[in-house]
């Protein structure tokens, strides 16, 4: 179930590719020129991937998230470290794919539940 199904898919797809190219900004700037970080790299990597998480379910309401979207946010998390892999001042991490990854499952968690609690009670 999507949490905002209310909110209009095109405006969804901005907010996707706006946050999209922030976090590839700050994920390939030197570390130490980061202006936005909560002091601990995988807590900053949970909030930019549960993010894109809720805007690509949002976005894409005809894909199936754990089959597609959450497939290909884990590879764009795979991707961001193979390109840091390379760049100077920056350092591939597994554990930062991982904290993707958990995000993507928080939000795959909380996207359940909701769908559960928030389902109509049937008369039977």
């Amino acid at each position: 179930m999507r949490l905002f199904s209310w909110f209009p898919v095109p405006l969804m797809r901005l907010a996707l590719l706006v946050v999209t190219v922030a976090v590839m900004v700050l994920a390939f700037m030197p570390g130490k020129d980061v202006p936005v970080t909560t002091s601990w790299d995988k807590l900053d990597h949970w909030f930019a991937f549960f993010t894109l998480s809720l805007l690509a379910d949002h976005a894409f309401p005809q894909k199936p998230f754990w089959r597609c979207i959450a497939l290909w946010l884990l590879a764009f998390g795979v991707g961001i470290e193979i390109v840091q892999w390379f760049t100077p001042d920056r350092d591939a991490d597994a554990m930062d794919v991982l904290a993707d990854g958990i995000s993507i499952a928080s939000y795959g968690a909380l996207r359940y539940v909701a769908g559960i609690l928030l389902r109509p009670m049937r008369a039977d």
